[in-house]
């Protein structure tokens, strides 16, 4: 996924500040999309340029409140559509995954992992936080719940498996 279809797609939902949408990465996407402030307002600038979004406010101290236009909905659609997503698995937990027996002693191993499970299950008791709070507000259909639905998975996924790992390397010689 690229930032800039990211931006359009958030833009489709309502008008935003690039400060709001920064706080949108930080509290809601960040298990999906890791997006820095120094990134996002010189695509927000390209995104205009282009024409796929346009200032519709400008306030105080420089703030820009962006809407996205025809054109940018036209090139999150393709995108959606026409562009086959990169599916490569480009991780450092993985990469650190395949590692680990590897180069690690056991004990080592063990204290990664524990540290692991320990971040993953605070990582899924705060996914679990913010659906019931979604659910609310928010339809079991919609962009927010389907993607609190697939953190949640993925997260799952990886403490099942760093429990897995912890009992085989437990096991080890």
């Amino acid at each position: 996924m690229s930032l800039r279809h990211a931006l359009l797609g958030l833009l489709t939902l309502s008008p935003n500040s690039g400060y709001q949408l920064a706080q949108i990465f930080q509290n809601t996407l960040r298990q999906i999309w890791n997006a820095r402030n120094h990134q996002l307002y010189p695509e927000l600038a390209r995104l205009s340029a282009d024409g796929h979004v346009e200032c519709v406010e400008e306030g105080a101290r420089g703030k820009r409140t962006y809407a996205i236009t025809d054109e940018g909905r036209a090139e999150l659609r393709r995108w959606l559509v026409e562009v086959e997503p990169d599916r490569t698995m480009r991780s450092e937990t993985y990469l650190r995954a395949w590692l680990l027996s590897a180069v690690l002693s056991r004990e080592d191993a063990l204290g990664v992992l524990e540290r692991d499970i320990q971040v993953l299950r605070e990582q899924r008791d705060g996914v679990l936080a913010v659906m019931a709070r979604s659910a609310a507000i928010s339809p079991p259909h919609g962009p927010h719940n389907l993607s609190l639905d697939l953190n949640l998975r993925l997260t799952e996924a990886m403490l099942g498996w760093s429990e897995e790992a912890t009992r085989r390397i437990a096991e080890r010689p």
